[in-house]
């Protein structure tokens, strides 16, 4: 199958799938037109130098945390579903880094869904949330 992207380039792709038993849909892995936040890439920098707010925890030492990933599938329709931070779901079990993504991805506005053979599917997405830590003096 033939494909143009957003960005121009034309090619043949495969699109690979799992059937999501929770959503009930196929959610693809990598698709002809890759979901895109609205504006683009550097509105979605934007987005993230804006929202991203990490509270402090006494129990976490934020220079040593790993940096979080974003996993979450942009629905047919643009919205986010099933969301979660380094494949896991449990928000009670999360440091502050892991935290502050995900108050990022539960304040995302829907994405433009991403295409397969000319038909918006749904996506998944892992995207990591890099940090630079600057420090207030006084």
């Amino acid at each position: 199958m033939a494909y143009e992207t957003r960005s121009g380039y034309t090619g043949k792709l495969e699109c690979p799938f799992y059937y999501s038993k929770l959503l009930k849909k196929n959610v693809y892995t990598k698709v002809e037109i890759e979901p895109e936040f609205p504006g683009g890439e550097a509105a979605y920098q934007r987005f993230l130098n804006k929202n991203l707010l990490i509270t402090e925890d006494p129990n976490d030492d934020v220079t040593s945390l790993p940096i979080p990933k974003m996993n979450f599938i942009v629905d047919t329709d643009g919205q986010i579903i099933n969301p979660c931070i380094d494949s896991k779901y449990d928000t009670t079990q999360f440091n502050c880094l892991e935290k502050a993504a995900w108050r990022l991805i539960k304040k995302m506005p829907r994405w433009q869904p991403g295409v397969c053979e000319g038909k918006e599917v749904a996506v998944e997405i892992t995207r990591p949330v890099a940090i630079c830590l600057l420090w207030k003096t006084e």
